[in-house]
């Protein structure tokens, strides 16, 4: 198979070239020409640029592929939203239109599980559930908006589209700081080592990868399907993070107002900086809610995402020498057997697809 992935070199996308190649698939990725390569270095990949609100490009990228993932979009909750929901809707409209007009009949879009909605209490969603929430973050109406569009549109032009929508992922390859490892980041960043009430449903972005060729291979048409693994409370996922960094546990759990200052700072700092908050005031507005989610329906097809925890090693791995940390923060940790284990199996899987060129 010959497979297009846009925003190849995202988190998800870089590693759902990985799972592709490692299949046996051929693989084009498309990027746009200012893209970050970092992700794609050494990989057997036929890189063409493009852009997916342009439906020429799009059209030109399409021509000769079986199937097309596309992962492009922006996990953000700071930025313009109108360009954020337009990359996610006009983006999507015109994949689907170029797939069509190049024969393909089978498009994946990476959507996301807070399509389902979020819960003030302990309670785990699934894919018959939607955004209740009218108070939710304006990322969470894009991905709704998204998904409405697309399944409509495929259904004008008889494209088989199915969604998958990942928890919140974590791992390697992702050269820009999105949400999901800022997670870690955040944590490893906190003097003060805060926890905060709430909860969420963490998974390995590999795992979601291959969950992203199980729903080409074997998910049904006009369905969408939860990519996910642990529903944790944020304590325990904080505590994860100090004992694989070897850093000090929470002592502490912010409120709703602590924490929408702390954003506001971090949002002030970052009008300076230049570069994106580690926290946003949106997600200080998140601060209590559970994000859990089941994959029953998933693993039907297959999937099996391995714990959170290790998850969470192989994400600390990477993000430990990576640029999203600094060095006054590097000299503070002290990582487990754990995450050393997991730098390990990582260089051996980019050895395997290296060998596959």
């Amino acid at each position: 198979m010959k497979a297009l992935v846009t925003g190849a070199n995202g988190l998800i996308g870089a590693n759902l070239v990985r799972e592709l190649i490692r299949a046996g698939n051929q693989v084009r990725a498309l990027v746009r020409p200012t893209s970050d390569m970092r992700s794609l270095q050494g990989l057997d990949v036929e890189i063409i640029h493009g852009d997916v609100l342009d439906l020429d490009s799009l059209i030109s990228a399409t021509q000769g592929c079986d199937m097309v993932f596309h992962t492009a979009a922006i996990f953000s909750y700071w930025g313009d939203p109108v360009a954020l929901e337009n990359l996610a809707v006009q983006g999507t409209h015109n994949i689907i239109e170029a797939a069509h007009q190049s024969g393909i009949s089978r498009v994946i879009i990476t959507s996301s599980s807070v399509v389902f909605g979020s819960s003030n209490r302990p309670l785990v969603r699934n894919e018959q559930d939607c955004v209740d929430d009218q108070e939710s973050a304006h990322y969470v109406f894009t991905k709704e908006s998204q998904e409405r569009a697309a399944f409509e549109h495929a259904d004008q032009l008889g494209i088989e589209l199915v969604a998958v929508c990942p928890t919140m992922s974590v791992g390697p390859h992702g050269y820009r700081l999105g949400p999901s490892n800022g997670v870690i980041v955040s944590y490893l960043s906190d003097a003060l080592r805060a926890t905060f009430p709430g909860g969420c449903n963490i998974v390995s972005v590999k795992d979601v990868a291959r969950g992203h060729l199980l729903a080409a291979e074997r998910g049904v048409a006009g369905e969408r399907y939860c990519l996910g693994s642990e529903n944790l409370q944020w304590s325990e996922i904080h505590k994860m993070i100090s004992e694989l960094c070897g850093v000090s546990e929470p002592s502490w759990q912010a409120n709703h107002t602590i924490s929408y200052l702390a954003a506001t700072a971090h949002e002030l700092a970052a009008r300076l900086t230049r570069k994106p908050p580690l926290t946003t005031r949106t997600q200080a507005r998140m601060v209590g809610r559970y994000y859990w989610y089941e994959h029953k329906k998933a693993a039907e097809l297959g999937y099996v995402p391995r714990p959170a925890r290790r998850a969470l090693a192989e994400a600390v791995s990477w993000l430990s020498i990576s640029p999203h940390i600094s060095r006054q923060v590097r000299t503070t940790l002290r990582l487990s057997r754990e995450v050393y284990q997991a730098r390990k199996g990582m260089e051996m899987e980019e050895a395997i697809i290296g060998e596959k060129r």
